[in-house]
């Protein structure tokens, strides 16, 4: 085949794939509904999702797996992203007890909070990857201490937003529902040492 037949083919593969994602993401709605309804605010379970992924590696050859697997992955992390999103939408409560003590009027320029993950492979990438996917960057990461029995990291992160916006409160939701001991440290107002140019 031309090159321009294996592009044209791809383009008449895409729309296809967008049919089924839209599909994955109405399932999607449809869960976060029946949590809602329960009073249930967890919506990532890494137990059921290593199943599906253990599964639907099965049969996809070697040479893909890895590439395969990845692209489920992030499927994934975007139906939870989704779903955290409408549950804040339908309660922003659920935001009220991460900001506990925290000034969150408006003008905020940075996010400063502590976490800890399970240390093991694409634990951080997927929180570096859902901080980009709500739109923001991050400035400083900061490992602070490793847990060799529990198998677990604890980490700061500074993220650049302003903590009064929705996209930072659903960010800041869903890190707490992902990872332990989820903390916001503080919402930086001053640019303390910022070069103007």
């Amino acid at each position: 085949m031309k090159l321009e037949e294996v592009r044209a083919k791809i383009d008449a593969i895409d729309p296809q794939l967008r049919k089924l994602i839209m599909e994955r993401l109405d399932c999607s709605r449809q869960v976060a509904e029946i949590k809602f309804a329960n009073g249930e605010t967890t919506i990532y379970r890494a137990d059921r999702e290593k199943a599906i992924l253990e599964r639907l590696g099965q049969g996809v050859p070697a040479d893909r797996v890895t590439e395969y697997l990845a692209a489920v992955k992030k499927i994934m992390e975007t139906s939870r992203m989704y779903q955290y999103g409408l549950l804040y939408d339908w309660d922003p409560t659920l935001f009220d007890p991460l900001a506990e003590g925290i000034d969150i009027t408006p003008g905020g320029y940075r996010v400063r909070v502590r976490m800890t993950l399970p240390d093991q492979p694409n634990a951080m990438s997927s929180i570096l990857s859902m901080i980009g996917d709500y739109g923001f960057n991050m400035q400083y990461l900061e490992v602070l201490s490793f847990n060799f029995d529990q198998k677990t990291v604890t980490f700061e992160l500074t993220i650049f937003g302003d903590l009064s916006k929705t996209p930072m409160k659903k960010l800041m939701f869903q890190l707490s529902k992902e990872s332990q001991d989820f903390r916001i440290v503080a919402n930086d107002r001053e640019r303390k040492g910022a070069v103007k140019s």
